[in-house]
């Protein structure tokens, strides 16, 4: 984001969107903050900040209170799609950068509703006719903005306004009609004993279904992810097919992994 000082300096307005933003990381820093000292920061009415804050309570990021708004703590499985997007971003672009390399034209390949996987559009652009099946309305919308001669098949359900999400029986139905050349798929830990782990029960459960329904199944993980145990399995190491991961993982694990017949993909 440009320098608000800057921006003050020039006599310019704050667009939304950099506004927004400034909001998001006064809350970070803050934790709580108030319409009328924002209205006054960015010069803008407070109706504007209200409607600001009014943005970041339907992602679920605030919780609002006359006057001002209140981060939210949220459990670790409902963390907003747009909180998690931001986190280690150069590490979920690497991995979408080398895990694009894996699409051929012409393709069938599925998208879970991780930030991880979200990030992989932005890298199929030189890709023709593909077919790409999302759990997620927001990596659909994505698609279609950015792929525009890709065909984009979003499974449908109960949609989350937390994680931009489709969820329940019917969507799992619908990842069930489709068998893909790739899956792409996240999750939160990644440990040898544990196997991939992960917070939500039902999105764990699309993921099975993603895995089952699939040719190849790509895990994409960045390197925090390793040695790290969540609560609920996805699957164990031998049901991978590839992963791909922002830095060279230890010897030991390239060896298990190796030995799982799992194709090991990072930058060199």
């Amino acid at each position: 984001m440009r320098k608000i000082e800057q921006k003050h300096a020039e006599g310019e307005s704050i667009m939304g969107l950099e506004r927004i933003d400034f909001i998001r990381e006064q809350l970070k820093s803050k934790k709580v903050v108030y319409v009328n000292q924002l209205a006054e920061k960015l010069f803008v009415s407070p109706s504007t900040i209200r409607r600001d804050l009014g943005h970041l309570e339907k992602e679920g990021l605030v919780r609002r209170f006359y006057g001002g708004a209140k981060l939210m703590e949220h459990p670790s499985n409902e963390i907003p799609f747009f909180t998690r997007k931001e986190e280690n971003l150069a590490a979920k672009e690497i991995i979408a950068e080398l895990a694009a390399d894996l699409v051929a034209d012409n393709q069938v390949i599925s998208l879970d509703a991780t930030t991880t996987a979200a990030t992989l559009p932005r890298f199929l652009h030189n890709k023709e006719n593909l077919k790409i099946i999302t759990t997620s309305a927001q990596i659909a919308l994505d698609c279609l903005d950015l792929l525009l001669p890709a065909r984009i098949f979003c499974t449908g359900g109960w949609l989350s306004a937390t994680s931009r999400g489709f969820t329940g029986e019917t969507t799992r139905m619908r990842i069930a009609e489709y068998y893909t050349d790739l899956a792409f798929f996240s999750a939160r830990a990644f440990s040898w004993e544990n196997g991939i782990t992960d917070v939500n029960e039902e999105d764990v459960c699309l993921k099975q279904e993603m895995i089952r329904r699939t040719r190849k199944a790509v895990f994409l993980c960045d390197h925090t992810k390793f040695d790290q145990i969540s609560y609920r399995l996805v699957c164990g190491a031998a049901e991978l097919d590839c992963l791909v991961t922002d830095r060279r993982p230890s010897d030991e694990w390239l060896k298990r992994l190796e030995s799982a017949g799992v194709e090991v993909i990072f930058p060199e």
